[in-house]
């Protein structure tokens, strides 16, 4: 699938990120800036999927009066051809400008191809319609706020995405352009928090209309009134579906601490210890841990930090310094018998087998283990879930093996 982002936010984070979002191996993802004025070579026919992220510019908006008359011939050469064009507004509808001539409107394209928009800011986001797709519920859970609403084409109900709580006003729509599909959605939360899992959910999306265009059949794509209709075992395969469905995305979530780096990958890691039977508390940003984490069973507890790097950890790693205050801190309070774990995602961009054997320098890995704290990494973590799922070995065995260890795990400590 080749997918096309043109968003100002999204290209500077891949470009200059210490951790850019790494799309799956079948998909093929370039990124450019829309207010780019040298060197924009991007065409959106190019592409499976193009997504338009539109913001307003600080400083001037030179590159959208170049660009958007180009969006907009490219636009309906590849609706023409079948293709997927997203919008995500994020801004009101500002007129581009360049040497006092006013240009285009940020969002005048659109009404070129059938799709009329609004400036209105507000919250309180619903799934409707086509909407409730899995892939679409899951990106709207990160697209919290909208900044335009869709005035025209009166849309039917199944052509809604997303509406305003309990409203008829339309805030995300596919409408059908000549033999593609064009797409309006709220934009995703973009901040530092959320961008590795905002990006995995938008690129879902994609997913689902790459899919559409090769003409797979989206099973959530039916209205509402059709299981008044349907056989009893279509109805108990739905329920299977959404069940393994469900499943399926739960693994994937523990999946994730192999790759994933940031806010997201504390969330699976906590996810996964929540699966070996540990209550998680996370803690806030401010801390000098990210997690905390107790066995109700065992009156065992942990403190976690949790971090993904490109490189090995070393002594000018944040979180080694953090790790040092946190034990610091903790003299003489209840939490001194707590084991301090790091659990470290070295080298996440790469292949678990392709990766160094060492994930911490020796100089720290011996003086963080001289001071009781446990490294591990999030493979070694995972592999020991699987062998509780497997059933090989009881949960309650390896949370004592893991308190009961610091250094290096698996080595002698």
């Amino acid at each position: 699938m080749r997918v096309l982002i043109l968003s100002d936010t999204i290209d500077h984070e891949q470009g200059f990120s210490e951790s850019p979002y790494q799309a799956a191996y079948d998909v093929h993802l370039d990124v450019g800036d829309l207010n780019q004025t040298d060197n924009f070579v991007f065409s959106v026919f190019d592409y499976d999927v193009s997504i338009i992220h539109i913001l307003e510019p600080a400083y001037n908006t030179h590159g959208y009066y170049k660009n958007l008359p180009k969006l907009l011939r490219d636009s309906l050469i590849a609706l023409q051809y079948g293709r997927s064009v997203i919008c995500l507004p994020e801004s009101r509808n500002f007129i581009s400008e360049l040497s006092r001539h006013e240009g285009m409107s940020a969002y005048e394209w659109l009404t070129h191809l059938g799709v009329e928009l609004q400036d209105n800011i507000g919250v309180d986001i619903k799934p409707s319609g086509s909407g409730r797709a899995l892939a679409l519920q899951e990106y709207l859970k990160y697209a919290p706020k909208y900044w335009q609403i869709v005035t025209k084409p009166e849309s039917a109900p199944e052509s809604r995405l997303a509406v305003v709580d309990d409203t008829e006003i339309v805030v995300g729509l596919e409408h059908q352009v000549k033999n593609g599909t064009l797409v309006i959605l709220p934009p995703p939360n973009l901040d530092p928090n959320h961008y590795h899992m905002a990006m995995s959910r938008l690129l879902e999306v994609a997913r689902r209309y790459y899919d559409r265009s090769q003409r797979h059949i989206a099973i959530v794509d039916t209205p509402e009134w059709l299981d008044s209709y349907l056989v009893p075992h279509a109805k108990e395969l739905n329920d299977q579906i959404n069940k393994l469905t469900d499943e399926k995305e739960r693994y994937d979530r523990i999946a994730y601490v192999l790759y994933g780096t940031e806010y997201e990958l504390e969330t699976s890691v906590a996810l996964l210890l929540k699966e070996l039977g540990l209550d998680i508390e996370k803690q806030p940003r401010s801390a000098n841990v990210d997690l905390k984490a107790r066995s109700p069973k065992l009156n065992t507890g942990f403190a976690v930090e949790v971090t993904g790097t490109k490189d090995v950890i070393h002594k000018d790693s944040r979180k080694v310094v953090q790790a040092w205050q946190y034990l610091n801190d903790r003299v003489g309070t209840a939490e001194e018998n707590d084991r301090l774990v790091i659990v470290a995602n070295t080298q996440y961009h790469l292949d678990p087998k392709k990766r160094r054997r060492e994930s911490y320098t020796p100089d720290i890995a011996k003086l963080l283990g001289d001071n009781g704290v446990l490294m591990i990494t999030t493979l070694q973590l995972y592999e020991l879930w699987k062998v509780v799922y497997k059933g090989r070995r009881s949960a309650d065995d390896v949370v004592q093996e893991l308190h009961g260890n610091y250094g290096l795990f698996g080595s002698s400590s």
